[in-house]
């Protein structure tokens, strides 16, 4: 998952370590999605209680419209979030992944264009899913523009959604509800993505918080001076809502297949050190307390881990061995291949 930067690319170099951190999130959920449809593991059990609805499900022109007028409504929202969830999924990876890409040639626009939907409206389907599946699949079936964020009720309607969804998953001792609204919804404020991908989606915007400029056109002038401050910000807060989404993905992806353990807290030690990686290159005036607190969360986390494990506290120096193969500190080369190895067999299973 290493991912090099040395050559083809303007990204300058202090947004490397945060690059590669959003890559390996990236990375982690994409293997996800690619050994879960590989395995067969996106499918829904349906019980019959007797020969009777086998035959009449059989005979049935529509799955979900045989569970709707069964009154199987639990086995419905089964369905349909199978069937949302990987979809949802490959979608929102195609756009990070073009975004990444994008940034890193100095395409900011473009960059800003493709992470607004993943962030206003994927992110939005998939809290729904956490926070009230039932409610989640009366709407797909019956009224889907309901999911559009539009109808949560505002910035505050948004904080309280992602609260009951991070309590759900529990990462309230991670996460800050209203800093992700904010990031995600809340044009009024420069700290927010919200604003910028409007600007970059349209040439002129009238929102008194983001009125275009007079003699300007939306991030048609952005010299370098514009694209250092795009960088800055994007690369100061991507990792933190790809970590929020990450856990999402993650906690549905449970109802479908458990990961092995081990497997898990690997991927975890890399993010956990790509992420330590990059906090030193966050310019002062970039940072903020929900960031700084996940960061420190993150060390602490990673200490206690390692030592848990029989090895020491990850120093400086051990942490990019431990973001490109998970390794412990001081953990042998023979120790790090066999764990890998084992990873290999299980995938191809």
């Amino acid at each position: 998952m290493e991912r090099l930067l040395e050559s083809n690319t303007v990204l300058p170099n202090e947004f490397h370590a945060a690059y590669k951190l959003c890559f390996t999130i990236h990375d982690v959920a994409a293997q996800l999605l690619v050994s879960g449809i590989k395995q067969g593991v996106f499918i829904t059990s349906i019980a019959f209680n007797g020969e009777h609805e086998k035959s009449a499900l059989e005979q049935a022109d529509d799955l979900l419209d045989w569970l709707k007028k069964s009154g199987r409504l639990n086995d419905e929202a089964d369905v349909l979030v199978t069937m949302a969830f990987p979809a949802v999924l490959s979608d929102i990876l195609h756009c990070i992944f073009e975004a990444l890409e994008a940034s890193r040639k100095g395409k900011l626009a473009i960059a800003y264009m493709l992470l607004r939907k993943p962030f206003q409206e994927s992110l939005y389907l998939l809290e729904s899913v956490i926070a009230d599946k039932e409610s989640f699949s009366k709407m797909i079936a019956d009224d889907p523009s309901r999911l559009r964020p539009q109808n949560a009720g505002g910035i505050d309607g948004h904080i309280r959604r992602i609260q009951k969804v991070l309590k759900t998953i529990g990462e309230t001792s991670r996460f800050n509800a209203s800093y992700i609204a904010k990031l995600r919804y809340d044009k009024t404020e420069n700290d927010s993505f919200d604003g910028i991908c409007n600007k970059a989606m349209h040439l002129f915007t009238d929102h008194k918080s983001i009125k275009t400029e007079k003699y300007n056109i939306n991030f048609i002038f952005s010299g370098m001076t514009q694209a250092m401050t795009q960088w800055a910000f994007l690369y100061s807060r991507l990792p933190y809502l790809l970590l929020y989404l990450l856990s999402l993905i993650e906690f549905i992806a449970e109802r479908f297949s458990q990961t092995l353990p081990s497997y898990k807290v690997d991927m975890d030690r890399r993010i956990a050190s790509s992420l330590l990686m990059a906090d030193p290159y966050i310019d002062t005036k970039y940072r903020t307390e929900p960031l700084t607190h996940l960061t420190l969360m993150t060390r602490q986390w990673l200490s206690e881990h390692c030592m848990k494990n029989g090895f020491l506290a990850p120093e400086a120096e051990h942490l990019e061995r431990m973001a490109v193969s998970g390794a412990f500190p001081m953990e042998s080369d023979d120790e790090v291949h066999a764990r890998h190895l084992l990873y290999e067999q299980l995938v191809s299973a």
